[in-house]
């Protein structure tokens, strides 16, 4: 059986303030299920039993963790050279994983059997009687959907990563010639199924680091009214609101307390295993989207790799 992944389970990044990183998920659309003096666990509206962890230590990035299909699954990524071997899940929900660094050093962490919650209500659509629906508020994070990394060796890394988590290139990005790779989008390989543009970008940078990690919202509405509630609660704003061209995602990205970038996100766009894999060609820091030139800031971003601790 090939190793493949069927989707995105959560982040786990560190910060040294776990209470000033709660109350910023909280104002981005998240709720919190568990803490303890050394972890917090957020959820969305989705049947997730979580979708966030921050661990007490150093500002950064520990992991990201993918949801395989099953246990079966589950064997045959424990089988490939590097692994932990299968472990339990000490987290809401249970679940058993796998662990793996790639050529970076960042951790994998590869997930199945976790239980599933009840999804929060969704917002009504009809404003009834005494209904303050459109009170600002948070966003409604659905969902996680992927996560951007920056890697000083990106032809090799693309190798790694499509290998194995069994990825298809949805687009790769270039400067000037072919040769010249800025960044690969690569999506989930689940057959006739649609599934988003990306589950993963890999994109190159001065030094390995997480770029962003994405959060579906509700709706668009969703995102006018997180960029109007971070706005108030004065977190700090690093572009947008815009469209991606790649993947007509609807974006907005915020710097965490810790210098971590999460991004809203919302899209119909959906591929296939079919879809076609194109080659764009951009200008330099990125510029291809709509709205606003990427700042700098943007573009040079890399959450530092935190080594794993426990």
């Amino acid at each position: 059986m090939t190793p493949a992944i069927s989707g995105m389970s959560y982040v786990r990044l560190s910060s040294p303030d776990i209470d000033r990183m709660e109350a910023f998920l909280l104002d981005f659309g998240m709720q919190t299920v568990h803490r303890d003096a050394r972890r917090l666990y957020m959820r969305g509206i989705g049947n997730a039993p979580y979708l966030h962890v921050t661990e007490l230590g150093e500002p950064g990035v520990i992991s990201l963790a993918y949801e395989v299909a099953d246990d079966a699954m589950l064997a045959a990524f424990a089988r490939l050279p590097g692994t932990t071997g299968i472990e339990a899940l000490d987290a809401p929900g249970g679940g058993k994983r796998v662990r793996l660094q790639d050529p970076n050093g960042l951790w994998l962490e590869f997930v199945a059997g976790r239980e599933s919650v009840a999804g929060l209500p969704q917002r009504a659509a009809v404003r009834g009687p005494g209904d303050p629906s459109r009170v600002l508020r948070p966003a409604r994070v659905k969902r996680i959907s992927h996560a951007a990394y920056a890697t000083g060796n990106i032809v090799a890394m693309v190798a790694w990563y499509r290998e194995t988590l069994g990825l298809l290139p949805t687009d790769q990005l270039f400067v000037q010639t072919k040769e010249n790779v800025l960044g690969t989008f690569m999506r989930v390989n689940a057959g006739d199924a649609p599934v988003d543009h990306h589950v993963v970008f890999v994109m190159r940078g001065q030094r390995p680091g997480l770029h962003h990690v994405s959060y579906e919202v509700e709706s668009t509405d969703d995102i006018f009214f997180g960029y109007d509630y971070l706005e108030r609660q004065s977190h700090d704003h690093v572009r947008g609101i815009g469209r991606h061209a790649l993947g007509a995602q609807i974006f907005d990205y915020w710097m965490s307390p810790d210098g971590q970038m999460h991004e809203h996100w919302y899209s119909h766009e959906r591929m296939t295993a079919q879809s076609q894999f194109n080659h764009i060609q951009i200008g330099e820091g990125m510029s291809y989207d709509t709205g606003e030139k990427p700042p700098e800031r943007f573009v040079t971003q890399a959450s530092p790799l935190i080594p794993w601790s426990n």
